[in-house]
């Protein structure tokens, strides 16, 4: 302070005050772009790297991770319909973490899935909700799974409001009888969701009407009970080991015929003459 107060009497230049933070930085570590795995193709001597995502593709692995839009439903069903061209029997696995999105998008990837001749294996990894948790509520009977911590969010189909190039929400200007028309739409498409969920939960309609009243939470347990799911994932051995049950439910794993994994070197042989591995006492 007195260096301060005196540097222009002494013609000095003060140096400028530096605040001292005492919270520390937080460190963000974030991962940009899609994970990429080595793949080798048939008849290629080289692997090359590919979309993780692309790769469980090829092992008929598929994942609701994002907004449910007409775009990433489109992408669903062309998979799903690869898949089917390339084997109409092997069953499929889609994982889901999901908070919903548009109703008519949902109900596209459903009615593909429904058409589809192969099982399809259901699993909710974290959150699935509105559309997202009836796509996973409409998977095979008996193959639809959710993990312990996992979340159902059962909310009702809502007009969503149209945002400009900025984010913005714009207001739409409509007549009465056009507000109308867009309310019985959406309330056409909550009763196609009651009668799905009537369809796979077991539940009246009328009972599952009361219960949509409110959007509500469901656990994995409560969501077994609901008729959402068939099962949890929970623990295949004794309760002092924290390891997941994976008799059905194959997370992550990769064992087609066509599996082009990159392997080690193979080990050195053994010596011909029997000799032991290690040294031996003269």
């Amino acid at each position: 302070m007195l260096a301060t107060l005196l540097a222009p009497t002494l013609g000095l230049t003060a140096p400028p005050l530096q605040l001292r933070s005492h919270v520390a930085p937080r460190c963000r570590l974030s991962m940009k772009g899609t994970p990429r795995v080595p793949f080798k193709y048939p008849g290629m001597q080289e692997p090359v790297w590919v979309d993780v995502y692309n790769r469980m593709y090829r092992e008929r692995i598929m994942f609701m991770k994002q907004y449910i839009d007409d775009n990433f439903a489109n992408q669903m069903i062309a998979v799903l319909l690869y898949l089917e061209s390339e084997d109409a029997n092997a069953g499929v696995q889609m994982y889901c973490n999901s908070f919903g999105g548009e109703s008519k998008a949902g109900l596209a990837i459903y009615d593909t899935m429904r058409i589809m001749p192969f099982e399809i294996q259901t699993i909710n990894l974290g959150i699935c909700a509105q559309t997202a948790a009836f796509v996973v509520a409409g998977g095979s009977p008996g193959k639809r799974f959710a993990l312990p911590n996992s979340r159902f969010a059962m909310m009702n189909p809502r007009i969503d409001p149209i945002y400009d190039n900025e984010g913005n929400p714009q207001v739409r200007i409509m007549q009465a009888t056009e507000m109308k028309l867009e309310v019985e739409e959406v309330m056409r498409d909550k009763k196609r969701m009651l009668e799905g969920f009537s369809k796979f939960s077991g539940r009246s309609t009328e009972l599952l009407r009361m219960d949509f009243s409110r959007d509500f939470y469901l656990s994995a347990t409560e969501a077994v009970q609901y008729g959402l799911v068939d099962e949890v994932v929970g623990s295949k051995k004794p309760a002092k080991d924290d390891s997941l049950k994976l008799a059905d439910v194959k997370l992550g794993s990769f064992v087609s015929k066509d599996e082009q994994k990159l392997v080690a070197a193979p080990p050195e042989e053994a010596p011909a003459d029997g000799a032991a591995d290690g040294p031996q006492a003269a």
